[in-house]
């Protein structure tokens, strides 16, 4: 009979709250990348500069990092 704790490979409790607190935080890390990412949209309508193109190239690598995190914790941890 399969059980939910053999599914998940928590031998223990600190293993099923590791994995817990590693989805947490990478789903804070998503939204602290999205929240980010609309602040530098406004910074864009507000100051018109050369860089502002260099900047929504780093929100874009940062929003696909935390991605790939969440779901590399998610399938892989």
């Amino acid at each position: 009979m399969l059980d939910i704790w053999s599914y998940l490979g928590a031998g223990s409790a600190l293993n099923l709250s590791f994995k817990v607190i590693a989805v947490m935080a990478s789903l804070f890390y998503l939204v602290y990348a999205v929240i980010i990412s609309k602040q530098v949209s406004v910074m864009d309508k507000t100051l018109r500069d050369q860089l502002n193109q260099f900047i929504f190239l780093v929100c874009s690598l940062q929003i696909t990092a935390a991605l790939i995190l969440l779901i590399f914790t998610i399938f892989l941890i």
